[in-house]
């Protein structure tokens, strides 16, 4: 995030080109004394956007993720409350989906591994009917920092498989996929229906475990023939750079998102012969 401002996130992509954002409801004070948005404060909030032609294409909630998400008592309850206030005024103000990380990801051991599972089904079960209710999606991101254990294709696709609702996606991180194991461009095909947006990352893995967040297309991971095969699935949705190093003199990677978003840029319009196909650009 290049600032905490609004109006200057809104000048930055104006000047770099930038169609298509995920935002926070922490941008809205009255949203962060409360717990979550109202649809009035959402569609406040989006209309700066809409007239600089910039569409808001996810809303991260205030708070998340919260353990207590997936707890059968009052203060569970009451915390999943909160997160699906979010689903609610997110459909009603035409934000396509709300971005999370599981509730639950930290077991040490295999016996709570299956039950921390098991409860993160049945949340994502219950968010799910509450999204398709309010007419927005889920987006999960991998599990942050990596200590934690990263979600690759395995891990994915036993959630979508546990939890089939359509409204149930995911961020489809080329980063956390690629740490994790998985080639990138061999399981796409596996989970296209259910990417709803798209983290475009370079890494260098180390034989040692170390792994060097780069500029995309100068680490391992190859971007541009993962973005290819993005293309030739039909995918045409939002994509981001992520996870940047930092340059020099500069103080919210707003040098570094800008060399980013060019190079995405470039390589989406290689695809494409330079006609616009309607893609929300980085």
């Amino acid at each position: 995030m290049v600032s905490d401002d609004p109006a200057v996130r809104i000048d930055y992509c104006r000047q770099v080109e930038i169609g298509a954002v995920q935002e926070s409801a922490k941008s809205i004070p009255s949203a962060v004394e409360r717990g979550w948005p109202t649809v009035a404060e959402l569609r406040a909030y989006r209309r700066p956007f809409d007239e600089a032609g910039i569409a808001i294409i996810g809303l991260e909630p205030v708070k998340e993720p919260v353990r207590s998400w997936v707890e059968d008592i009052p203060e569970g309850r009451q915390s999943y409350e909160l997160f699906a206030r979010h689903l609610d005024a997110a459909g009603e103000a035409r934000i396509p989906c709300v971005t999370l990380h599981p509730p639950l990801d930290d077991a040490e051991s295999p016996a709570e591994a299956a039950e921390q599972f098991r409860l993160n089904c049945e949340f994502y079960a219950r968010a799910s009917e509450r999204a398709r209710a309010a007419g927005t999606k889920l987006a999960t991101h991998s599990p942050w920092p990596p200590a934690k254990g990263l979600w690759g294709a395995r891990e994915y696709q036993s959630i979508f498989e546990a939890v089939p609702a359509p409204e149930n996606g995911m961020i489809f991180c080329f980063g956390c996929m690629a740490m994790s194991g998985d080639d990138v461009r061999a399981v796409l095909p596996a989970f296209i229906d259910r990417v709803f947006f798209v983290h475009v990352r370079d890494v260098v893995i180390h034989g040692d475990g170390r792994v060097d967040e780069v500029f995309p297309g100068t680490g391992q991971v190859r971007p541009d023939t993962a973005l290819a095969r993005l293309h030739e699935l039909g995918y045409r949705g939002a994509i981001a750079p992520e996870h940047l190093p930092k340059v020099f003199g500069e103080r919210r990677n707003e040098i570094s998102m800008a060399w980013a978003a060019g190079y995405c840029r470039a390589v989406l319009e290689g695809l494409t012969g330079g006609v616009d196909e309607q893609a929300d650009r980085p």
